[in-house]
């Protein structure tokens, strides 16, 4: 991929436990703690957002376009290095593959609501 430049970029998301979902219906944020996607549902398009902590990316979040209609999954990143033993890797993940780690949407609302007064 690297040889032909196909590759343009790419991360590993952490596991579906870490999503916050972000959706903003009539003027009201509303954030929950995934994961929550459903089979009927599909990925439409994705923003690579580089934000301090999870509740600078749900302010972010909840002023895009997508936010007013549909459900912005949140998700961070493990940090991928191409050269590194990703078996090893993954093995060490193995661990938090179904443990929260991001703080919960309640966390969340609480610091943005600190953070407007």
């Amino acid at each position: 991929m690297r040889a032909r430049g196909a590759r343009l970029f790419g991360e590993v998301l952490r596991p579906p436990a870490d999503t916050t979902g972000v959706r903003r219906r009539d003027g009201r944020v509303i954030v929950t703690d995934g994961p929550f996607s459903e089979a009927k549902e599909w990925i439409a398009g994705f923003d690579l957002l580089e934000a301090r902590d999870l509740a600078d990316a749900v302010e972010i979040a909840a002023k895009h376009p997508m936010a007013r209609g549909g459900t912005l999954e949140l998700r961070p990143l493990w940090d991928f290095d191409v050269n590194a033993d990703h078996v090893a890797r993954t093995a060490d993940e193995e661990a938090d593959r179904d443990r929260r780690l991001e703080p919960s949407a309640d966390e969340v609302l609480a610091t943005l609501a600190g953070a407007t007064r």
